[in-house]
């Protein structure tokens, strides 16, 4: 018994500092104020994202030959071009409501009132944007706002940096204008901000009228081609496999993982839902991978197989059944901290390896059935709790194989498990009955 323990504890020490080596660089890569910022920026646009969401599944159910030759909601119908104008007021112009987040949270981590900060970086985003007022047929002077979209995450991001820290910078150098203790604090603080802002203006206006230079065209140009060099099987299979080693240790490899992916997977799924508005096919949409391409498989293949498992076993360790019970809900939804912890898979000899293995060839094979139409891609943004078979079908624009798919990663999942499980079981048995024994 004590070499045995001696064996895993060898196993988890040697496992430790590979692990660690991994996540230091990632962890310090999320705790910048920028990137943390950037994340509470995009939490803060997800009701936007939502509605816009809910507004594209109406208009695919209301609209002909979406997802079939006629509407499946046949009296929503004469609506479904007004329907889509909401997910084009929102997902469809997503950069500007995340520039006004970002700039909020931004501010919010600088010590900086949010309004400053929001209203600073949207008027930079602004003039980042344009360099001319257009006309329309009719004369009439129009912000053309094509990049507003996907296209303008970026100039959102690029936009919050300059502002801010201008900002920042002025009000640590004290070059703004200070009224009297008397004045009202919102007048005040209206005032203040005023140098601050003409700096944000005309650095905005040298870049884009003066340099001329667009930063949403050089995005798509030049930066959105070597990003999109990620979207392959070898980057998708390992973020998924870091994302479980990391977790397996008891860090949040979803967290940690998500603050490098979390940069560029929100343009790819503004860019495949703009894809299918515009009336292009779901299977030549531009990216496979999407941020919930991963909820399709990671969770499936582990959490699911594992609440099989504990209730295949309960009889023998009650204690299984009382955890399945309460991790059951929450792991519908891809909330398995009850698993990670309560079992827990966390730093558990038995089952890291099976975690890990099920976690990296789900998600091999989950791209490869994506890119080969088997699984419909993603092109429309659900909320990232939806249930995995619910997310395949609807995200996938009705795709069967999308519907299916999570329930043949768990039971894929399961076959990996079952040898490994049985083992731990066997372990947990051994040593409910020495402490039996030790008690008697």
């Amino acid at each position: 018994m004590a070499q045995e323990a001696t064996e895993k504890k060898s196993f988890v020490d040697a496992m430790m500092p590979f692990v660690y080596k991994i996540a230091g660089p990632l962890t310090k890569f999320g705790q910048f104020d920028f990137v943390k910022a950037i994340t509470n920026g995009m939490v803060g646009t997800i009701g936007i994202t939502m509605i816009g969401s809910l507004a594209l599944v109406m208009f695919l159910l209301a609209a002909d030959g979406q997802l079939t030759e006629h509407a499946l909601l046949p009296f929503l119908a004469p609506y479904a071009g007004k329907i889509l104008l909401i997910q084009q007021l929102s997902l469809g112009i997503l950069a500007p409501y995340l520039a006004i987040s970002l700039g909020s949270e931004y501010a919010q981590v600088k010590g900086i009132s949010s309004t400053t900060g929001a209203i600073g970086t949207f008027f930079a985003f602004i003039m980042l944007n344009f360099n001319a007022i257009a006309a329309t047929e009719e004369g009439i002077g129009a912000l053309t706002i094509n990049n507003w979209g996907s296209g303008g995450i970026i100039t959102a991001m690029l936009a919050a940096a300059i502002a801010i820290n201008i900002i920042h910078f002025c009000y640590e150098k004290n070059i703004k204008i200070t009224l009297p203790d008397s004045v009202p604090p919102a007048i005040g603080g209206s005032f203040s901000a005023v140098i601050p802002y003409a700096i944000i203006g005309f650095l905005c206006w040298i870049i884009r009228t003066i340099l001329d230079f667009d930063v949403a065209t050089w995005v798509t140009t030049i930066l959105m081609p070597i990003l999109s060099g990620a979207d392959n099987i070898g980057m998708f299979t390992l973020s998924q496999a870091l994302t479980a080693i990391l977790w397996a240790v008891g860090l949040h490899g979803d967290n940690i993982v998500g603050a490098v992916t979390g940069t560029f997977l929100p343009a790819w799924d503004l860019q495949n839902v703009e894809f299918l508005v515009s009336g292009g096919a779901i299977s030549a949409a531009p990216h496979v991978w999407t941020q919930g391409l991963s909820r399709l498989s990671m969770w499936t293949c582990s959490a699911w197989p594992l609440l099989i498992l504990m209730m295949k076993d309960s009889k023998k360790l009650p204690q299984f059944k009382a955890l399945a019970a309460v991790a059951f809900p929450p792991a519908i939804f891809s909330i398995v901290e009850p698993i990670i912890f309560g079992l827990p898979i966390m730093l558990n000899p038995y089952l890291i390896i099976p975690f890990v293995v099920s976690h990296t060839l789900s998600a091999i094979l989950t791209y490869a059935a994506t890119a080969a139409g088997i699984v419909g891609k993603l092109c429309v943004s659900l909320p990232w709790a939806t249930p995995a078979p619910l997310l395949g079908f609807a995200g996938g624009g009705g795709s069967i194989g999308g519907l299916v798919w999570p329930f043949l990663m768990c039971a894929m999942g399961l076959v990996i498990f079952w040898p490994f499980w049985n083992a731990y079981v066997e372990d947990e048995l051994k040593k409910a009955e020495a402490a039996e024994a030790d008690a008697a």
